[in-house]
């Protein structure tokens, strides 16, 4: 099967559509095809899974080792087991715990016949673009690159055409992003720390280093040994203790390193969670601009604006599961709805701190899937639809897996009232609101078909009866041409890509699978090789 579209953004009549890693531009009322920009490793992506285990069994040619080599040397990827083995990075974690699996695995491990050509355990990702946004006044676009790091920005001339302007690898990988209003690019990630960097790069100059030394290292923090050789006697200790020196001047070597490779462009650390952030937006309230950070420790957190970033204003505190999603409807400025692993949507007064109400999204999306149990909100979206009284305030939502859109109307009262469902035929990946003062607002909808026959990419002109939404018409693009283009990728390959919500969730209940959310969390902020930043 093909790789869907992953993510969408208009502006004008302007869609920008992201499906692996490329970036194609659509007319938003012809549905034509404009042009692709393609991210340059797309033309060195591995094979699927599929591909790799069938080619694998004919052992027709060895495993790309060297493609897993160069992510390694990127640092975005632990090494696979066979440099794990020769190196030994593993015996400096945790008092030589990583060692001890690494041999444990190793014992149980079968001879491999002479002449079969070694296969790498872990495959390096294909190229797929996680984040697509445009400026205010869409003259510039901003996409991000999950495997390698990267924010790229793009000059947009205004009719789909898009220009390479700068390509920036942040330390870790970003997990949300947003263009504030004086051209500063907020950008989350895995880690937990939130970075401030210019939309335009400035020009390279020998006061380069000076800009990097503005990017606080987590690995230049000053540290020391708890005890010494005049307090520690036993055997067991002693050993202990030699453990922690050597980490310690490992540690020490990393901060060096950190800082002699550092960005070369100007960076600026603003804030820190103690957990992996997931969801950013920018709130402004009697004339003072904040930044509302969400994180996978049900935390909702508000921070001031840059240069006071640092400041905590405030928590939003109530969420029993992580906070995937926030999202601050235009016409309420000081309102904030909030969503993830809870059953049920979360409306705040965000600067006080204060939960006005909440509203079910189980009981919502068990009408059209009766088994449904808990729900991973990915999407939450808010429009303005006009009516006769005034604009009408509706929040849109999407949860992972299910086949539909939901919808609530906001009241005046800061409710979530008048429960609508849009079925659709595939499970939403993303979706994006286009509005216009003299037309109803339309839904861009990138949905994953799987098998089926259904298009990726879809359009659907909104209407509202007794104040619920519902979908007047629809249409799609014509894209024919590019999904022939497109590599094929096995179905578990593309869950692993694009389901990424669900497994924030953390477990509690006993058995084989306990931890295993954790286990691939886990696993991705190993890849970035680096602790998290304190609060």
């Amino acid at each position: 099967m093909k790789i869907p579209y992953n993510r969408v953004h208009a502006h004008g009549d302007v869609l920008l559509a992201a499906r692996g890693g490329k970036i194609h531009t659509f007319g938003l009322l012809d549905g034509k095809h404009i042009s692709t920009w393609q991210h340059p490793d797309v033309l060195t992506t591995p094979l699927s899974t599929a591909e790799a285990t069938s080619e694998a069994k004919g052992a027709s040619s060895p495993a790309p080792v060297e493609a897993v080599e160069s992510r390694e040397a990127d640092g975005d990827e632990p090494p696979a087991k066979r440099q794990r083995l020769e190196n030994g990075e593993d015996g400096t974690q945790g008092d030589g715990e990583g060692k001890g699996k690494a041999k444990g695995k190793k014992k149980g491990k079968k001879a491999k016949p002479e002449g079969q050509p070694h296969q790498v355990a872990r495959a390096p990702e294909r190229p797929v673009i996680t984040q697509v946004t445009t400026t205010a006044d869409g003259r510039h676009v901003l996409a991000v690159s999950g495997h390698d790091k990267v924010i790229w920005v793009f000059e947009h001339d205004g009719q789909g055409g898009l220009r390479q302007i700068s390509q920036r690898t942040m330390p870790k990988r970003p997990s949300a992003v947003t263009i504030a209003a004086d051209s500063q690019i907020i950008s989350a990630d895995k880690f937990g720390d939130v970075y401030t960097l210019p939309l335009l790069p400035a020009p390279q100059s020998p006061s380069s280093a000076a800009l990097r030394s503005s990017t606080p290292n987590p690995l230049a923090k000053p540290a020391a040994l708890a005890a010494n050789t005049l307090v520690v006697h036993s055997k067991r200790n002693l050993e202990a203790l030699r453990h922690q020196k050597k980490q310690l001047e490992l540690r020490g070597e990393k901060a060096a390193d950190a800082v002699k490779e550092g960005p070369s462009f100007e960076l600026t650390l603003l804030l820190g969670h103690v957990s992996m952030l997931t969801s950013l937006a920018l709130g402004e309230s009697e004339g003072c601009r904040y930044i509302l950070s969400s994180d996978r420790d049900e935390h909702i957190r508000v921070s001031r604006y840059i240069p006071q970033a640092h400041v905590i204003e405030g928590f939003c505190l109530g969420h029993k599961e992580f906070v995937s999603e926030l999202v601050i409807p235009p016409s309420r400025g000081e309102v904030l709805v909030s969503g993830g692993g809870d059953e049920e949507l979360f409306v705040w007064d965000w600067k006080a701190g204060k939960l006005l109400s909440k509203t079910s999204v189980v009981s919502v999306a068990q009408k059209i899937a009766p088994e449904t149990a808990k729900v991973a909100v990915s999407g939450l979206h808010s429009l303005l639809y006009p009516s006769e009284s005034g604009s009408l305030t509706y929040i849109l939502a999407i949860c992972e897996g299910i086949k539909a859109i939901f919808s609530w109307q906001l009241t005046d009262h800061n409710t979530l009232n008048r429960p609508g469902v849009i079925q659709l035929p595939a499970a939403p990946l993303h979706l994006f609101i286009s509005a216009s003062e003299n037309a109803p607002p339309k839904l861009i909808v990138a949905m994953d078909p799987g098998e089926s026959s259904v298009k990726s990419l879809h359009a659907m002109i909104l209407t509202a009866s007794n104040g619920r939404l519902s979908v007047d018409t629809e249409s799609s693009f014509r894209d024919e041409g590019l999904e022939a283009d497109e590599a094929d990728a096995s179905e578990s390959e593309i869950r692993r890509l694009l389901y990424t919500v669900e497994s924030l969730r953390k477990q509690t209940s006993g058995g084989e699978d306990e931890g295993a959310a954790d286990a691939e969390v886990g696993a991705e902020m190993e890849a970035d090789e680096a602790p998290a930043a304190d609060d």
